[in-house]
């Protein structure tokens, strides 16, 4: 899981202050349910990672607004290294948005996983018996989540290269 979702986001990593996506709170919440349930079908994974998709937004969503709040306590940073002895230094601040910040965290995972498990539970047992005859391994989700290293690179000749192997599986698929 770590490594789909790892490589899927890896091309949302651009030079700059961009939050890319978070990959271990969708990680994290697709090992619990893939645990819980006791599944090891790719075909029924690759729906728990679909649904764990957003959670990577969301969570990076968050990051920001804790950006937003550090950033309101840089005056009495500044404030501080000019006086040093003052209280409200460095381990004050990072101590305050640990204690702000870790029980959002914990809040919107719980609730996150919570409604992914509700979803799991009520979804995977109408579409497991579908998904079961698919023929689809680790390997292919592994494949699907390389695409995003793969636009990572920003070189024209490796998108024609993705492009060239999907069509390639796609007619291997259809022409018998």
């Amino acid at each position: 899981m770590s490594l789909f979702f790892e490589l899927l986001w890896l091309d949302v990593i651009p030079a700059g202050t961009i939050i890319p996506p978070n990959a271990l709170a969708p990680t994290l919440a697709c090992l619990a349910a893939l645990h819980l349930y006791g599944i090891s079908s790719p075909a029924v994974a690759a729906v728990l990672i679909v649904a764990c998709l957003p959670l990577g937004r969301l969570f990076s969503r968050l990051e920001n607004y804790h950006r937003v709040f550090c950033n309101e306590g840089f005056n009495s940073f500044v404030l501080w290294v000019k006086n040093p002895g003052r209280p409200g230094g460095p381990a004050a601040m990072t101590r305050r948005s640990i204690l702000v910040m870790f029980p959002i965290n914990m809040a919107a995972f719980t609730l996150a996983l919570a409604w992914l498990l509700a979803l799991a539970h009520l979804g995977l047992p109408l579409l497991a018996p579908e998904l079961s005859e698919l023929k689809l391994t680790w390997p292919h989700l592994w494949a699907v989540g390389s695409i995003g290293a793969v636009l990572s690179l920003r070189h024209r000749p490796a998108y024609a290269v993705v492009l060239a192997g999907a069509f390639l599986a796609v007619f291997s698929r259809i022409i018998p």
